[in-house]
């Protein structure tokens, strides 16, 4: 497979020229993939380029892959013509005619064979990867409904976040009022403290400013309020920074109930996504989009399936929420554990190649009512 002819770019092609030809190459084929939309052969073939460009764009995007492509390319190119002979019947006249050549070390492949493989070790990986059978009448999701049915769970998982957060917050108050004033007391010192902090950074400079231009008696008079800011601003850094472990103590306080309120929202958010897709293989959002989870072998989820399937990203929002107090980094790590599917051959994501699932076209029935 010549991953060059693929994308149509040289072997010397930077990365950017790379990247350019991929997206243009995958653009035409989505808009073939439209045209061909009752066209199941035609949308077969598309799917197999569009594996065939996903393919050769992950090798040479990557450098250390492409250098393995590249070497093995011209390994072949130079090796000298030897090894097995191949034999070629004919008949002239009723004599059988045997015409020999020798090629590069190997024997003839069997009919029916697969292609080799370009290189080894992740590449070989990836090319089984690629070769996943799916079973009669199974097609993988298209990009643009799988994306918008995620967006809509998403976003009610967040509403059931958002609601766990403000009831919770209320029970916490309720329960623990002598924390919680004190986390609101520290709060406010911290903020006051930090605002000192500025101002008094703030004249410090204006006084260096001013002793820097002063002259003859004034700069006498001009170093010794940069020297008096100078004890502001230390007094202000030291309070500055007792506040902050006052706010931090008022928080290792609360965490307990604050860390419950946070697995809450995850139980909900699993609650959410794994009962309808263990039962039908769909959440709301998938069943508004005509999408579908199955087991890669294309038989219905079983519980186990669908729960290991969403643990993972909800886990690691959850971990990570917790030790970073809601940062947005966990909300990061567990869309782009999900995301991945979009770079995949067999559009899996680390949850799907974990629980080992795909997520497949199955547009809902419409209900037509008849007159009467």
């Amino acid at each position: 497979m010549d991953y060059y002819s693929i994308l149509g770019v040289s072997n010397a092609a930077s990365k950017t020229e790379i990247k350019t030809a991929y997206r243009e190459r995958k653009e035409a084929l989505a808009a073939k993939d439209e045209s061909s939309a009752k066209n199941e052969a035609a949308r077969t073939a598309n799917r197999l380029e569009g594996a065939a460009l996903n393919e050769a764009w992950n090798v040479l995007s990557d450098q250390s892959q492409r250098d393995r492509y590249d070497a093995e390319i011209a390994s072949r190119d130079s090796e000298v013509i030897e090894g097995s002979a191949i034999e070629l019947s004919a008949s002239v006249g009723g004599e059988p005619l045997k015409i020999s050549a020798k090629f590069a070390g190997q024997t003839p492949a069997p009919p029916n064979s697969p292609p080799p493989n370009v290189g080894g070790g992740p590449l070989s990986q990836r090319s089984r990867r690629a070769r996943l059978a799916l079973p009669v009448g199974v097609e993988l999701a298209d990009t643009r409904p799988r994306i918008l049915a995620m967006v809509f769970d998403i976003t009610v998982i967040i509403l059931l976040v958002i609601c766990t957060q403000i009831a919770g917050a209320k029970i916490i108050s309720e329960r623990y009022p002598v924390q919680k004033e004190a986390n609101a007391t520290a709060g406010e010192a911290r903020t006051a403290a930090a605002e000192d902090l500025s101002a008094a950074s703030k004249s410090l400079k204006a006084a260096e400013d001013k002793a820097s231009k002063a002259t003859g008696d004034e700069k006498a008079s001009a170093q010794a309020e940069v020297d008096k800011r100078e004890e502001a601003e230390k007094s202000a850094k030291k309070a500055d920074q007792s506040a902050a472990e006052e706010l931090k103590k008022t928080q290792e306080d609360l965490r307990g109930p604050t860390t419950a309120v946070l697995v809450a929202s995850s139980i909900l958010a699993l609650l959410y996504l794994v009962p309808s897709t263990a039962l039908t293989g769909r959440t709301l959002g998938k069943r508004m989009r005509g999408v579908k989870v199955l087991r890669s072998n294309g038989e219905p989820l079983t519980w186990w399936a669908a729960f290991s399937r969403y643990l993972l990203p909800v886990a690691i929002a959850t971990a990570t929420a917790t030790a970073l107090f809601y940062s947005p980094p966990g909300l990061l790590l567990a869309l782009g554990s999900v995301l991945w599917w979009l770079w995949d051959p067999n559009r899996q994501g680390s949850h799907d190649r974990i629980s080992k699932t795909i997520v497949v076209s199955a547009p809902v029935p419409r209900l037509s009512l008849g007159r009467r």
